[in-house]
């Protein structure tokens, strides 16, 4: 078979790979795919796709780079969409709307999540140099809580660390829910995140008018 000029339809092979490997994912899970069927689906021949990718595990670490670039979008867009002129209201509504994006991504793309958090794709956000443009996810959520401690909602002195811990708490409930360990309505998710975050926000010491976030 040759390449295909429908494989070509925008002039790049390695994304085109990207964007039917993270459908072939969506669809059915990581397991379900070769990267000769990614391949095969975009219409070029296997030799095509191997220039770019050495195996299906190469493929897999430019998904799950995929998805954290549009995780941290969707966390950008949740965080400008925040409509609070009061700062420390407004900076404290950010950081829980960067939770929010977290655990609504992964709910809707649970398979993507997967791959992502798989020990191949934590390689994308992680170490000296991340695969992922900055900002990853994780300096997004760093960000959020560094305008808290700029707009007076959390005292200096609590900053350090601060971002593992809110990770841990959101990331540990959003894995909870894709793996159905915590089986629940859209309703009961919903409430039960705002409670998880006003947990973690109280557990990190934020302030709002001067009074410490209570649970």
């Amino acid at each position: 078979m040759t390449e295909s000029k429908a494989g070509y339809h925008h002039g790049d092979l390695r994304n085109a790979l990207v964007e039917q490997a993270v459908a072939l994912v969506e669809s059915a899970g990581p397991e379900s795919f070769s990267l000769r069927e990614a391949a095969r689906v975009v219409g070029v021949t296997p030799n095509a796709a191997y220039r770019h990718f050495a195996d299906k595990s190469d493929l897999l670490v430019a998904v799950a780079a995929y998805g954290f670039v549009k995780l941290g979008r969707k966390m950008q867009r949740r965080s400008a969409a925040v409509d609070e002129r009061e700062p420390r209201r407004a900076a404290v509504a950010r950081f829980e709307a960067v939770g929010r994006a977290y655990v609504d991504f992964a709910v809707a793309h649970s398979n993507l999540f997967r791959v992502m958090f798989g020990l191949r794709g934590l390689a994308c956000v992680v170490g000296a140099d991340p695969i992922v443009a900055r900002p990853t996810p994780f300096d997004l959520l760093a960000a959020s809580i560094d305008a808290m401690v700029s707009a007076g909602a959390l005292d200096p002195s609590r900053r350090a660390g601060a971002e593992l811990k809110a990770w841990s708490v959101v990331h540990g409930f959003a894995s909870l829910v894709v793996e159905g360990g915590a089986p629940m309505t859209a309703a009961e998710r919903g409430a039960s995140l705002d409670a998880l975050l006003a947990f973690a926000l109280a557990g990190l010491g934020a302030r709002v008018d001067g009074a410490a976030r209570a649970t």
